[in-house]
């Protein structure tokens, strides 16, 4: 049987082209044991199931820190308020170790700090003083005594952070005078405020002089709550978180940086501490300053 040669060479091209193809589509598909392989930098799939408790991230704060901070001030000639003050062990030739106010109170002799800072009563009755407004070494409405400490038990005996908060009664003067009659004092809020700009004045235990900001305070739980202001360090415990109204709603307790503090919520255990100081030698509150420390 004859065969038409151009039939023979169609076929034989259609064959090559044939092969051809098959050769590029296994370029295209490798067998499936050649696995595919990784790509950098591509983003990893997120996984299909919950992370176990030991992979998820750790909680973070409710607000972030702003980026830029409120920077902390030196205050000017007159300020900051002469009510605030440093804590020294004993005496200004002494090291200074922590800020503290005069709080408004019945006998005009109580001055509010962070629980820490008194180490359950150790600083009152022995050497340590208040020095308020100082500056530079100068102790312009001098040095008063520490007598007594009070401290909620929960702080004292268990060292609970949620109760971080000490009143000291204050010896008077010399002359006789109390230390309110002289430097005044500001009212103490216990109805749980937070939320709202505070302005602080600490005493960075390695300078000579205050820092203060102004800031607005954010709730962080039902027990704590927290503002942002540059450079705020050890030596600034204790320092009243004082609103626009000029009562003090905070004290500073903490912070993991310098740049990051925290307080106790004043509530209910803040108010019955306070009692328990104004009361210490049977004085009774007043109506008004019963009104201020109760919470609402």
């Amino acid at each position: 049987m004859s065969v038409d040669k151009r039939t023979v060479v169609t076929v034989v091209l259609c064959a090559l082209a044939a092969l051809g193809a098959s050769a590029a589509v296994a370029e295209l598909a490798p067998p499936p044991e050649a696995g595919t392989p990784a790509r950098a930098k591509a983003a990893p799939t997120p996984p299909t199931t919950a992370p176990s408790r030991s992979q998820a991230a750790k909680p973070q704060l409710t607000t972030p820190p702003k980026s830029t901070l409120p920077p902390a001030v030196t205050p000017q000639p007159g300020g900051p308020a002469a009510f605030t003050g440093a804590l020294f062990t004993n005496g200004l030739d002494s090291d200074h170790f922590c800020t503290a106010t005069v709080v408004q109170s019945p006998g005009r002799n109580m001055i509010i700090t962070a629980g820490h800072c008194l180490l359950d009563g150790d600083q009152a009755g022995g050497t340590a003083v208040f020095v308020p407004a100082y500056a530079n070494g100068v102790a312009p409405y001098g040095t008063w005594k520490l007598e007594e400490a009070f401290e909620d038990d929960r702080w004292a005996e268990d060292t609970d952070d949620g109760y971080d908060l000490a009143f000291a009664r204050l010896a008077p003067d010399a002359t006789g005078r109390n230390i309110e009659d002289v430097t005044g004092a500001a009212v103490l809020d216990t109805s749980g405020r937070s939320g709202e700009e505070v302005t602080v004045t600490g005493y960075p235990a390695d300078r000579k002089v205050p820092r203060t900001c102004t800031a607005v305070t954010v709730r962080e739980s039902e027990t704590e709550q927290r503002f942002d202001c540059a450079d705020f360090p050890g030596g600034t415990s204790g320092s009243a978180w004082i609103a626009r109204d000029g009562k003090i709603i905070g004290i500073l307790t903490g912070g993991d940086t310098d740049d990051v503090s925290t307080s106790t919520i004043l509530g209910d255990y803040a108010a019955s501490l306070y009692a328990k100081a104004t009361a210490a030698k049977g004085e009774g509150l007043p109506n008004q300053q019963a009104q201020q420390a109760r919470p609402n």
